[in-house]
């Protein structure tokens, strides 16, 4: 599965770090890491695309075929809204603690903790669960053109807590990985840089299990649509 689209594979995890720190735009140079994460993006859709069809089909030549076609096509759009949607509200997640500890009035910590924590699931949880709930799109489309978002949730085979699991894991993973490159970017040191990798490939580790468990659900789902 891992070599079904290996260049695109390679292109996904070296341009990672650099798609994790876009800012906010506001210096010239801020704009090579914009197009470092549109690349990182394109990448990202490829080598999915091309893991979701492997999964299902167990054709990697089947999968090469079907670059450019209106499956790849609907498949990259519906991640790269869901990436840019992700990216903004981890961004804002980012503010909370803050914003928070302003707003209390500087709390206890134990009481600025668990008001955290709580906010913090409050926003995550509804989103965390609608990607387990509709994520299986991502592989349909890729197989089969179409979304379908209208029966897709009923059409999980399996419990949702794993995959929210390991979504939260990607999140927090990212999350942490964005703060040792941040930190990299200003501040070099070998336990950074060492920090910063390992972060990088735990990314990439994670997402192919998700990956992985959404292709198997909605593989797993048709055959059970059509017994």
């Amino acid at each position: 599965m891992l070599g079904a689209a290996p260049k695109s594979l390679a292109v996904f995890a070296l341009s990672l770090p650099f798609a994790l720190l876009v800012s906010r735009l506001y210096k010239p140079s801020d704009w090579l890491f914009a197009l470092a994460a549109l690349v990182n993006l394109i990448a990202f859709a490829r080598t999915t695309f091309a893991w979701h069809r492997v999964v299902i089909l167990g054709d990697v030549q089947g999968s090469e075929s079907a670059y450019g076609s209106t499956g790849e096509a609907r498949h990259l759009v519906l991640l790269a809204a869901i990436t840019i949607a992700a990216a903004a509200l981890g961004r804002a997640t980012g503010d909370v603690p803050y914003i928070l500890y302003v707003v209390m009035n500087a709390p206890t910590d134990a009481v600025f903790f668990g008001a955290l924590i709580a906010l913090l699931a409050l926003l995550w949880v509804p989103v965390l669960y609608a990607l387990a709930a509709y994520g299986l799109t991502l592989p349909r489309a890729a197989l089969t053109g179409q979304y379908g978002f209208r029966d897709i949730r009923a059409a999980m085979p399996y419990k949702r807590w794993p995959l929210i699991v390991m979504l939260l894991a990607l999140v927090g993973v990212a999350g942490l990985t964005y703060g040792s490159l941040y930190e990299l970017k200003h501040y070099f040191t070998a336990a950074g840089l060492i920090q910063a990798l390992l972060g990088t490939i735990l990314c990439v580790l994670i997402t192919f299990v998700v990956t992985t468990m959404y292709a198997v659900a909605y593989r797993d789902s048709v055959a059970a649509s059509t017994r």
